[in-house]
Parts: structure tokens; C-alpha cells; sequence
């Protein structure tokens, strides 16, 4: 295990000694479970993931990192990360925890309640709801994201969605929040 965390740990070693470990954070995209999706850019699926990840981020911990992110699988049916993993990621990192997956924002705060993170990343909803904080501050519904202008093309997808109006006009495919 230590050998396959040695490349983990020179690369962080080396970056903090350039920028500051206090302004260095490492992404992780665990894995538990596979689905019928083929998903192999997220990761691989270990033998023992659980393990794997907590010695990894015992090695960050202890090179004193400012955060780890950690972004969630994120499709359709995607598998849920375990709970005592969650607990067990909290116990043994000690700075700032970020999760990143569809979150609603109940989750969310469920989440950063519970102690499991510090702060919940949400990316697709803002693009589709450029006041996304007033939205989840007021109850709002929320705008459907348009899959098909989030990867390019034009201003359609990235500038065109309006604020919220109480006269519903723009929000007609609403998604619960």
C-alpha cells in the first residue's frame, strides 16, 4: 500500500513546497461500486476502496493540506458513497472537507451537519440559476439545466438564463431544489 501512495505523496510534497501546503488541496473521485454505465474515467474500483482512500488521505493529513475534495460519482443511478466511509474520511482529515456530486440542498446541509464536510460544491444548478443562493434562501424553484449547451457552443447555457420571476415565466421546467 505504502508504495502505491509513494507517487501521491512525492507529488503533494512537491507542490506544497512551491505554493504552501496551506494553499494546496487534492480531488479525489472514489469509487465503491460500478454500474451498468461504463465509467472508467472516475476511477478505478479497488479491491478495498475504503482502505485505499483512508491511508491516502492519512498521507495528505499529514502533509497538512489545506482540503480535500471529494467529488461523488455524478450520473444517473450512480452509487452513494458509504456512510462509514463518510465518518471515516471526517475522523481521520482534520482541514476542510468539500463534496461534490448532486447535491440538492438539503443534502447538503444534512451532510455539513453531520460533520462529514465543511462545504458542498454545486456546479450544474448554477449554471442554470445564476441567483442559485437567493433560490435556496427563498425556497425558489429551480431552472432545468439544458444538457446539451453545457459543454460548448454559443452564450445559450451560460449567459441566457434569467433570475428568478414570482411570475414563473422562466421557470417552466422547474427541478426540485
Amino acid at each position: 500500500m505504502q508504495n502505491r501512495l509513494r507517487f501521491l505523496r512525492e507529488i503533494v510534497q512537491a507542490v506544497a513546497t512551491v505554493v504552501g501546503a496551506d494553499r494546496l488541496g487534492v480531488r479525489f473521485t472514489p469509487l465503491f461500486t460500478t454500474t451498468d454505465r461504463d465509467r472508467v474515467y472516475i476511477g478505478f474500483v479497488e479491491d478495498d476502496p475504503h482502505q485505499t482512500y483512508i491511508e491516502a488521505i492519512k498521507e495528505l493529513g499529514e502533509a497538512g493540506i489545506a482540503y480535500l475534495f471529494i467529488a461523488e460519482a455524478d450520473w444517473d443511478n450512480a452509487p452513494d458513497l458509504p456512510e462509514a466511509f463518510r465518518r471515516d474520511v471526517r475522523r481521520t482529515f482534520s482541514s476542510q472537507i468539500i463534496l461534490a456530486a448532486r447535491y440538492t440542498a438539503q443534502r447538503g446541509v444534512r451532510l455539513v451537519e453531520a460533520g462529514h464536510a465543511d462545504l458542498i460544491a454545486i456546479g450544474r444548478p448554477f449554471i442554470a440559476n445564476p441567483d442559485l443562493p437567493k433560490r435556496i434562501a427563498n425556497g425558489w424553484p429551480l431552472s432545468a439545466l439544458d444538457p446539451a449547451t453545457v459543454d460548448g457552443g454559443a452564450e445559450d447555457g451560460f449567459t441566457n438564463y434569467p433570475e428568478y420571476s414570482a411570475s414563473g415565466s422562466n421557470t417552466a421546467k422547474a427541478v426540485s431544489s
